[in-house]
């Protein structure tokens, strides 16, 4: 099975092409470049390295979020007017699942993984999960604590008794809340440079387990309201146009 997946939740972005589980060739983008600008090109590109047609690709898979509203909606937008085109299936991986899912496939000694990504605003994506309790499955993970986006003491808070100090987590946020994250008691870690092959190695397992869609059904994970609708309703509280 030939496999693209596409990750656009982050500034610089990452395609990959996969062949089954094993990722074959895999790229950032250019940051100089929008998501939309780069995609085509990054697209073709693989595709042409591995001597392949957009008919040849068997399954779709994208990073769902959440991440840069922009760049999310781009990245969904795409991959579906790719899936609905040639008819083909696609699988919507969380960001932060995602991560992850890659650090406890790094460590198999790993019993649970913690992700805290910036969500900008002094805020936090953070979530946390523990390998499937099935020990024949790699996916799905099981959920310890949901996703947020709030300050870090907050999520700290509310990890409290349900989280264990300890718990390895891949954190991609501001220095500030690195330093609290590890007062409490965590150990951060530096998440993978691209996420795109991760995304296209679970969604290849996702379509193992029948949890793949149509294209019309897959769906942004935002966590927290876009910036636009949350700057939007403060202007109309406050009586300005």
């Amino acid at each position: 099975m030939w496999l693209l997946a596409l990750e656009t939740t982050t500034p610089d972005g990452s395609v990959a092409l996969l062949r089954d589980d094993r990722v074959v060739a895999e790229r950032s983008g250019d940051p100089a470049l929008s998501h939309a600008e780069r995609f085509p090109d990054d697209f073709a590109a693989l595709l042409a390295e591995a001597g392949l047609t957009p008919g040849d690709i068997d399954l779709f898979a994208v990073a769902t979020g959440p991440g840069g509203f922009t760049g999310l909606r781009i990245g969904l937008a795409a991959i579906q007017g790719l899936s609905l085109a040639l008819n083909r299936p696609v699988a919507g991986v969380g960001s932060l699942p995602a991560l992850a899912w890659a650090a406890l496939d790094c460590d198999p000694s790993l019993p649970a993984a913690g992700v805290w990504l910036d969500a900008s605003r002094g805020e936090v994506f953070a979530a946390a999960y523990a390998r499937p309790r099935r020990p024949d499955t790699a996916w799905p993970l099981v959920t310890l604590a949901l996703p947020t986006a709030a300050p870090p003491d907050v999520t700290l808070t509310e990890w409290r008794g349900v989280v264990p100090p300890g718990l390895r987590v891949a954190a991609a946020c501001h220095d500030a809340a690195r330093v609290a994250l590890e007062h409490a008691g965590y150990a951060a870690l530096a998440p993978p440079a691209r996420l795109a092959g991760i995304v296209g190695r679970i969604g290849w397992r996702m379509h193992a387990v029948g949890l793949t869609a149509a294209p019309h059904a897959l769906m942004p994970e935002y966590v927290r309201r876009p910036d636009v609708e949350i700057d939007r309703d403060r202007r109309a509280a406050a009586g300005v146009p």
